[in-house]
Order: structure tokens, then sequence, then C-alpha cells
């Protein structure tokens, strides 16, 4: 795998409320940089951990190693120090890249 590896999920086709750009960390784990879009929670933004089988498909042509499935979501004042770099550099492209593509649908 070759990092990063992103995907975005826009709020028009994902979750209503919600965009949500999510990395992979290395080939059985991901964060996302999440921010509310519209709803109650208007521009509070998150981070979530994934990893595991639930979440994680294995690359192709290969089979599941057994991974424990394990998810958290943390609000900004939350997220672990372990990933508090790496989500601050998704939420840059977030900004940089998404934002205007995003308001503008």
């Amino acid at each position: 795998m070759t990092k990063p590896y992103r995907t975005f999920h826009s709020h028009v086709s994902h979750n209503p409320e919600c965009d949500i750009l999510e990395e992979m960390q290395d080939q059985y784990s991901y964060i996302t940089y999440g921010v509310y879009v519209s709803g109650p929670r208007k521009g509070e933004e998150f981070m979530e951990y994934y990893s595991g089988d639930n979440y994680v498909l294995p690359p192709e042509g290969q089979t599941r190693p057994g991974y424990r499935s394990y998810s958290r979501c943390y609000s900004v004042d939350r997220i672990p120090k372990t990933w508090r770099q790496a989500w601050e550099a998704l939420r840059t492209v977030y900004l940089s890249e998404y934002l205007l593509v995003s308001n503008m649908v």
C-alpha cells in the first residue's frame, strides 16, 4: 500500500450531516477527519479510528488475517496524541482540497 490512500465521503452521498475524509494508516487501520456540515452539531469536527476485519478489506488476492475489529469516535479535545498529527494533516487536506467542492454541491 502506498501511503496516503484517502477516500472522501461527501454529505451528499454518504451521511447527510457530515463530510468525512478517511486515510489508511497501515493495511489494517484508518482514521478519519469528519465535520458536521448541517444539523444541530454543524461545524463540530471529530476523528474516527477503525481497524480490523469488519472495517478494512484485505488486499486483493489475500485472505483476512483475523484481526479483531475496533472503532472509536473522538471529539477534537479527546483525540489521542498517537493520532493527533495525522488527524491535523488530514484536516488540512480536507480544508484545502475538499471543502470548496463539498460546499458547491
